[in-house]
């Protein structure tokens, strides 16, 4: 997955707020401060996750992932933040934010449910390091928090859910969030009164909204037809169901080109269909391997091996090492 470069340019806002230049900070991780010139710019996720490390190293604040996303200007993401701000309603805003979620990621992470008198706005955390997931969940739904506030301005949330435990400076989510956050939670989300996404703002413009979402169009078409063969086709790779990934035939008719076609594109850049299958398939078993409650014989059927040895062998040679190795790792790792 790719982010916008707006989500660093958010960092190193914050970071400035607390006197850590943008030269530090982007020196540090050997990041071209160039990049965030270019405002459809793109960044791989592995790159953000290693920036949001250091940034939290830098600044020694445990909750900048609240603060981040409680002082986050309008300016700071863009046209996304203008199309949600000057939306009619507020279901006209979520509905928006998540249509051009491409503006902010190429993965929508982001779902509006509805179920008798409450609506639930879902974030489904990217998976990354146990600090980074904690960051990720702790910025979006301060995000999501002032958003609603934005179309209904005393709104109180009935709860503001979270998967990871509660963290040492939990006093800093009872500011924010006025005693609604949940932690050990099934998911992360925010649940408020359904009768609130028919709220309009006073300043609501129908005309400039529809200028916005021609221009989000234009933009979004931009970047997509900038992404590489390779990109496309593991982009849809990790969107497909297990059965249908290894059916090129498929892959090049998603993309709207003739499997031939696709075979050529792959080589001018380099890689080719199986190669992007391969790691497809790793980036897959890592998700599911960090699920400790699914068994390493149960992710291998889910992978579609016939039986668990094949798919450690197949896991050793996509990663270097074993599912277990892996796993066992990755538990270390996030044990913060």
């Amino acid at each position: 997955m790719a982010v916008s470069v707006l989500l660093i340019r958010g960092l190193v806002e914050q970071l400035e707020q607390v006197g850590i230049t943008r030269e530090k900070f982007l020196e540090s991780a050997e990041f071209d401060v160039r990049r965030l010139e270019q405002s459809d710019g793109r960044a791989s996720s592995q790159e953000y996750q290693a920036l949001q490390e250091l940034a939290l190293d830098l600044s020694g604040d445990a909750a900048l992932g609240l603060h981040m996303g409680e002082f986050a200007s309008a300016t700071t993401y863009s046209l996304a933040a203008h199309l949600v701000g000057h939306a009619i309603t507020l279901r006209d805003g979520i509905e928006t934010l998540i249509k051009f979620h491409g503006l902010l990621m190429d993965r929508r992470m982001w779902q509006l449910l509805e179920a008798g008198a409450t609506a639930t706005l879902v974030y489904q955390v990217p998976e990354s390091s146990a600090r980074c997931k904690r960051f990720n969940a702790e910025m979006t739904m301060t995000g999501f928090l002032r958003m609603v506030r934005h179309f209904v301005r005393d709104a109180r949330p009935e709860s503001v859910t979270f998967e990871h435990p509660a963290p040492a400076y939990a006093s800093e989510y009872r500011r924010i969030f006025e005693g609604a956050e949940r932690f050990d939670h099934p998911f992360t989300g925010l649940v408020f009164d359904r009768e609130l996404l028919g709220a309009s703002q006073l300043h609501s413009d129908a005309d400039f909204h529809g200028a916005l979402k021609e221009q989000a169009e234009k933009r979004l078409s931009r970047m997509t037809h900038r992404l590489s063969f390779t990109e496309r086709v593991r982009d849809y790779l990790l969107e497909r169901a297990t059965p249908d990934r290894r059916d090129m035939d498929a892959a090049a008719r998603a993309l709207g080109i003739s499997s031939r076609s696709l075979r050529r594109r792959l080589a001018e850049e380099g890689s080719s269909y199986s190669a992007i299958v391969e790691e497809a398939l790793a980036i897959m078993a890592k998700r599911l391997l960090s699920d400790e409650e699914s068994s390493i014989e149960a992710i291998a059927y889910t992978m579609g091996f016939s039986d668990p040895s094949a798919f450690y062998r197949a896991f050793k040679r996509w990663t270097g090492t074993t599912p277990k190795e892996y796993r066992s790792c990755r538990h270390s790792s996030d044990a913060v």
